[in-house]
């Protein structure tokens, strides 16, 4: 009996162990192994490349150790990583970060373009010394390995990398992804959670930033939550809190430029156990196309989704949570997750290409990746009460040893975040106005909207450093909010 249940054993983890063999976190620059702090296992990147040269770097504040090393490619046109194992027909989430740390003191950040496997391109925009960028896809791998490569578009960028992570995702997730298709990530936020979440507490390992604004934040009384009820089952603690408020237009939803086709995916759970008096239930509209197709009513101890796409950002994009009119509590949210859609048009092969000659085709994915996490461990559970919060200062630096010279980077990542004190409610007021977020700008910048008509009102938006990564934003942008007795809360540059 003792035997059968070793043997029982045994081959239940050997069916865990299965189940995660391709997730693959690989160490770029460095040819030797070690285990992070969140016992994540990363190997060197000398079985996967053949060209490029290494740089390791001594960062000014605590990075983790895969990130102070950094691969570069001086020469090429393109440069490939191959061979990199993965699921055959499954979904996918590759996600490559880059922290340039000034490793060829030059004190100039690359731009560049990466593609994954062949297919899906996404624009890199790195930064200086503190911060790290990311970029981030989610399809599904036509063979049994995949490639991602990186592409020099103007001659005088040097593209590099300082890791990259390929983690297998369940067949049931992303239903909306078509077999041909990307989802190339632009923003994946937490409502009221105070800092970045990921493994463990995210088994698939995406990343998910927090956001703060002077909103109700709501904090969950539920002993469990179950998030079967969402194709793509999000994380528990992020489901934990939300935000919530009575006539409402905040800024943080981000958009590449426009014209550039979209999916977005909003999640929803009730933080309180209602009265019978008590009603929550509200829409979701992107203008005038409905997000999801059913009327959301967040249930209490689970979770429900509501996603739309093929949808194009125009100038003025909007999300407004409108409630029912027998709704007695505001609309809420708590997580979203935002992507662009790739339809197989990045023009890297899997191979390298020795041509040095700059220029190349615009993403077809838009603007940078999304936020990421720079740092390793999660150690204690992150907080999910109060605000997110302005990133600490003072990142990456020096250089030592390494080799040549060469330059890098992606979308931008804070090391660290700070938390910003953010009281909760407990969300009992009743609703009468709705919840907009207009989309495109990433800002925090509070609109606290009274009765009163429509109007436009133009301004100049100052470009800020953020936890999560962006692109500063040079144009006049005309924003349509409900004007009367508006009041504007500037939570800081």
């Amino acid at each position: 009996m003792a035997q059968a249940s070793l043997i029982c054993l045994l081959l239940s983890f050997s069916i865990i162990m299965l189940s995660n063999a391709a997730d693959i976190s690989i160490d770029c620059g460095s040819s030797s192994s070690h285990i992070d702090a969140d016992n994540r296992t990363w190997v060197g990147d000398t079985d996967f490349v053949t060209t490029g040269l290494t740089s390791k770097f001594v960062p000014f504040s605590k990075f983790p150790a895969e990130l102070t090393t950094l691969r570069y490619f001086p020469t090429g046109e393109t440069n490939c990583y191959t061979n990199i194992p993965v699921d055959k027909g499954g979904k996918v989430l590759v996600r490559t970060r880059f922290l340039y740390g000034d490793y060829d003191d030059e004190s100039t950040a690359p731009k560049f373009d990466v593609v994954y496997d062949g297919k899906h391109r996404d624009s890199v925009v790195t930064t200086t010394y503190e911060t790290a960028t990311q970029s981030e896809a989610i399809f599904i791998p036509e063979n049994g390995n995949i490639s991602v490569c990186f592409y020099r578009t103007l001659s005088s960028e040097t593209p590099f990398v300082s890791t990259i992570e390929v983690r297998m995702l369940d067949d049931s997730m992303y239903t909306d992804l078509g077999p041909k298709e990307g989802f190339i990530l632009q923003q994946r936020t937490a409502y009221g959670a105070q800092e970045l979440v990921r493994f463990p507490y995210d088994p698939y390992d995406r990343i998910w930033m927090p956001a703060s604004v002077f909103a109700s934040h709501l904090t969950s009384s539920a002993t469990s939550i179950d998030t079967t009820g969402a194709d793509n089952r999000p994380p528990e603690i992020i489901l934990r809190t939300s935000w919530s408020q009575k006539g409402m237009a905040f800024y943080d939803i981000k958009l590449p430029f426009s014209g550039m086709t979209f999916y977005i995916v909003i999640y929803f759970s009730e933080p309180l156990s209602l009265g019978s008096d008590q009603k929550r239930s509200f829409n979701v509209y992107y203008e005038d196309k409905q997000v999801g197709s059913d009327l959301i009513v967040p249930p209490f101890g689970a979770v429900t989704q509501a996603s739309l796409r093929d949808v194009v950002k125009t100038e003025l994009a909007y999300l407004t949570f409108e409630a029912t009119p027998d709704s007695t509590l505001d609309p809420l949210i708590n997580a979203l997750e935002l992507y662009v859609i790739s339809n197989s048009g990045g023009s890297g092969n899997g191979t390298n290409s020795t041509s040095t000659s700059g220029g190349g085709s615009p993403s077809p994915g838009g603007g940078s990746g999304s936020p990421p996490s720079t740092g390793g461990g999660s150690g204690s559970p992150p907080s999910t009460g109060g605000g997110g919060g302005s990133p600490s200062k003072g990142g990456g630096g020096g250089k030592s040893g390494g080799s040549n010279n060469g330059d890098g980077g992606t979308n931008k990542a804070s090391e660290d975040e700070k938390s910003a004190d953010s009281s909760g409610k407990s969300g009992e007021e009743k609703s009468s106005s709705n919840l907009a977020l207009p989309l495109g700008i990433s800002l925090p910048t509070l609109l606290s909207l009274g009765a009163g008509g429509w109007g436009v009102w133009k301004y100049f938006i100052k470009p800020r450093r953020h936890p999560e990564s962006e692109l500063p934003l040079k144009q006049n942008i005309s924003l349509q909010v409900n004007m009367g007795n508006a009041t504007v809360v500037n939570a800081g540059q």
